[in-house]
């Protein structure tokens, strides 16, 4: 059998593939808001970075002998940064009272915030600086005793220059291209990620469709298999379970049918060549007494048919008397013919049982028909019955132990046997004892054999 290719939304693994996307793509959803919020409120890091460039412009201060700011060590940080850009930027050193002593230009005066006079503390804040709207910051450091104050301003034009042209692109490509990266890596790696995790159940699926009628005792491995698939892959050989078993019952009937069929088959033919080589006439009893041992043959192999398949059980409650009654009455006939007397007795506290009607009247029949025929002129077989179980015994000569545990197989036919039966008569009793859950054992009693079928608790 070919199967068809599973396609979007029937595969699991598209299923989980386009998942894990649309989780990736709610993720990177959240960081461009975020950023977005981020850039909103972008004066805190502009705050931030101006504050930060003149707490690193006070750690490069240099003094002279008397303890005066004197230059910068441009080693670490070059000073062409605020100087080349001309009123754009700006660096000023103050001492503790707000008078500029580096750069030491007579028209330079300190950072103020608009309305206020010089604060001695560290702070971001916006100012006039030569005609400019500025952002400033002052940082405060100490020095051999004294305090002294870096101030760093940059033009709130230049700001948003470098805003529209550098910043806003820049981010905005980086989110992009971090997101389309993203998205990329993420696939392949769920691609072989999925394929690895997926692989036993293609496994499973080709093992499957190799299953053949010849091949029913296979079974699909679970050995890798998500636990999610765990149920379904041991459910499939549960059925193979049944489907085997039933396999087997049916060519076990067809190669009884056959082997039943053919002794009394065979008879009925070497009579009529017989008849007719020596022109003699039939014997028509011999050929109704072959006709009707193989029309025996041929119920039993379908009572067997029947008893092994669970589909043609219907339980139903069962009435105890009326059905010991009503077997009693069938085999009546064959009890007087024998001289055997029938001793049938149902306990008060068993007034009805749970049982497929039509499967327990054969299970009595059988029991009682084999007890018949196994007892001797003037014997009496019992039947015991209660809510619990049913016991029949009779008075024969019994079973020798060792063939205890064969009465059950098919086809057995033990060697003090009477009857010219086919050996299934016990063997279905036991199909219908396990089909309903009941347990059927034999033992030895004094006389005779007794069966005892133990109902289910």
């Amino acid at each position: 059998m070919r199967f068809a290719k599973p396609h979007w939304p029937h595969s699991l693994g598209t299923q989980l593939l386009a998942t894990y996307v649309a989780g990736i793509l709610v993720c990177i959803a959240v960081i461009v808001v975020v950023s977005a919020a981020t850039l909103l409120l972008r004066g805190d890091t502009f705050n931030e970075g101006i504050s930060t460039h003149a707490r690193l412009i006070g750690g490069q201060l240099e003094f002279d002998a008397t303890g005066r700011p004197s230059g910068l060590d441009e080693s670490e940080l070059p000073m062409w940064l605020y100087s080349g850009m001309g009123k754009e930027t700006a660096v000023r050193v103050l001492d503790s009272t707000g008078n500029v002593v580096m750069p030491a230009r007579k028209n330079d005066s300190a950072l103020l915030q608009e309305g206020k006079g010089f604060e001695p503390r560290d702070h971001t804040f916006d100012s006039i600086a030569d005609g400019l709207a500025v952002r400033a910051a002052t940082h405060g450091l100490d020095h051999e005793g004294q305090r002294w104050y870096v101030q760093v301003a940059v033009s709130q034009r230049l700001i948003e220059l470098m805003d529209r042209s550098v910043g806003m692109p820049a981010l905005g490509h980086g989110i992009l291209l971090a997101c389309f990266a993203s998205v990329l890596v993420f696939a392949v790696v769920m691609y072989f990620t999925l394929s690895r995790m997926l692989r036993p159940l293609r496994v499973a699926s080709e093992s499957a469709a190799r299953i053949t009628p010849r091949t029913l005792d296979a079974r699909l491995s679970v050995q890798g298999l998500p636990s999610e698939m765990l149920p379904l892959i041991e459910a499939f050989n549960r059925a193979l379970d049944r489907l085997e078993s039933g396999y087997i019952a049916q060519q076990d009937f067809l190669a009884a049918a056959a082997h039943e069929l053919k002794t009394p088959l065979s008879l009925i033919r070497a009579q009529v060549e017989l008849g007719n080589d020596s022109g003699a006439v039939f014997n028509c009893d011999a050929l109704i007494r072959d006709v009707d041992q193989m029309a025996r043959h041929v119920s039993q192999l379908l009572h067997l048919a029947e008893a092994t398949e669970l589909c043609n059980y219907e339980a139903g409650v069962v009435g105890a008397a009326a059905l010991v009654d009503e077997v009693g009455d069938y085999l009546g006939r064959l009890a007087g013919r024998r001289g055997v007397h029938l001793d049938l007795r149902v306990a008060p506290d068993s007034a009805s049982w749970q049982a497929d009607r039509g499967a327990l009247f054969t299970l009595l029949k059988n029991l009682l028909e084999n007890a018949i025929q196994h007892s001797p002129p003037h014997g009496v077989v019992r039947l015991m019955a209660d809510a619990r179980q049913i016991s029949v015994r009779d008075e024969g000569a019994g079973i020798p132990t060792r063939d205890l545990p064969l009465i059950f197989d098919r086809f057995w036919r033990g060697a003090g046997r009477r009857d010219e039966g086919a050996g299934l008569g016990l063997a279905i009793c036991q199909e219908i004892a396990l089909a309903h859950g009941w347990r059927l054992t034999a033992h030895a009693a004094s006389p005779g054999t007794e069966f005892v079928l133990a109902f289910a608790p």
